[in-house]
């Protein structure tokens, strides 16, 4: 009976010192630790399998106590209130590992995943010949077309900057392009219906 009121008084006595010095006295916090350790401890035991995650778990719970000390509710006991944060602190942390665990590939190697960022060497000579086509295309153009694509394209060139360029108007522009692109589309399926297979 003796030891049961000599914890409740230390456990009273530490809670009003942690309540007055916690944020100007260390010591205060050493002393709430040594008082309320094994209970914290306890309650994340609940929640982890492996020891040394429960105790790793309770040592931040002590650790985050002075940080949240101020928001807490004087009106309810600081052993209900310490064991509400540690449940908290413990759902988070395993929240956080669940999610750096399904964020990782287990057992993929960096070695064994294709890089699709740099071209095969065939889609490289294929992509060459489809610009090479489309060149020859172009200059075949009438140079009423030819000359507002390759502004556009070639020297890259806004609308507005073609207009000025041709000295004509924007509609005007806006029209030449979209007619070029279509007779270019026109010539370049005729030379693909003409080409060997």
């Amino acid at each position: 009976m003796a030891t049961i009121a000599t914890s409740v008084l230390m456990e009273d006595t530490s809670l009003t010192t942690f309540d007055q010095s916690a944020q100007t006295c260390p010591e205060a916090l050493g002393t709430v630790y040594v008082a309320h350790y094994r209970h914290v401890l306890r309650v994340c035991r609940r929640f982890f399998r492996q020891r040394e995650d429960a105790e790793d778990a309770a040592a931040e719970v002590f650790l985050k106590l002075h940080n949240i000390l101020d928001k807490r509710d004087k009106a309810v006991p600081f052993r209900p209130w310490v064991s509400r944060v540690a449940g908290r602190h413990c759902i988070d942390k395993l929240r956080h590992s669940k999610l750096e665990r399904n964020s990782c590939v287990v057992g993929a190697e960096l070695s064994g995943i294709r890089d699709d960022s740099t071209p095969s060497p065939l889609s490289q000579v294929l992509r060459m010949e489809e610009h090479r086509r489309l060149r020859e295309q172009v200059i075949r153009l009438p140079e009423r077309y030819k000359v507002p694509l390759v502004l556009l394209y070639y020297k890259r060139m806004s609308y507005s900057e073609i207009a000025r360029a041709l000295n004509r108007g924007l509609p005007a522009v806006k029209m030449m392009l979209f007619r070029a692109k279509h007779q270019l589309r026109r010539n370049l399926g005729n030379f693909e219906g003409a080409a060997p297979s």
